[in-house]
């Protein structure tokens, strides 16, 4: 089943079997080689009771300000592909500020969303090309504490190796026009559904 443009779909993070986090989120392109959506600003996100496992709880979770802050965000997936590229703007005149290449589970549609799981690992590439690796110094903790195997971790780390290597040599699977891409001016923040916490 593909989803149509605007319609307001679920996302949740999903580790051991319970979601964590989930953010209702606008489609804007579902395609059998891309699934493009849009988490508008000022969209409530939820987080799920005694989901988090680990002390100190989820770092996005601020207590009663739950919503996204700042512009939107575009966030493109591609079928089994094991990465999403996030698209931000910044400032007033909601400037390109790069690409945000967010390591992460192939997304698994469900009934009335996608549940994907957050890798850690990101690689951010600024608009002039130059690229940073983030919170790769924080995998071999998660391994103490269990959220991954070492090899696990082998393999997350392989696959921002492959991402690294294809910023160096300029290559890319996304359009860079997505860079320019402004949402429709209808598409206001989103609060949860009812019931929004419940399995899919």
């Amino acid at each position: 089943m593909r989803w149509e443009s605007g319609e307001i779909v679920p996302w949740r993070e999903v580790w051991g079997g319970r979601a964590w986090l989930v953010m209702p989120v606008r489609v804007v392109e579902d395609r059998p080689d891309l699934l493009a959506v849009y988490l508008s600003s000022q969209t409530q996100l939820g987080f799920p009771a005694g989901s988090w496992p680990w002390p100190g709880g989820h770092p996005w979770n601020r207590g009663s300000d739950t919503r996204w802050r700042g512009h939107g965000v575009l966030s493109l997936h591609r079928p089994g592909g094991r990465h999403a590229i996030w698209v931000f703007w910044f400032g007033e005149k909601r400037e390109f500020r790069g690409w945000y290449v967010n390591l992460a589970e192939p997304i698994r549609r469900t009934a009335r969303g996608f549940d994907t799981c957050d890798q850690e690992l990101d690689v951010w590439i600024r608009p002039d090309g130059s690229w940073e690796l983030k919170d790769d110094e924080l995998l071999d903790g998660w391994v103490e504490r269990g959220r991954w195997t070492a090899e696990e971790v082998r393999a997350i780390r392989a696959e921002g190796a492959r991402v690294v290597a294809d910023v160096e040599a300029g290559r890319q699977w996304w359009s860079d026009e997505w860079a320019e891409w402004t949402p429709d001016p209808s598409w206001t923040g989103v609060d949860l559904p009812p019931g929004w916490d419940d399995a899919p």
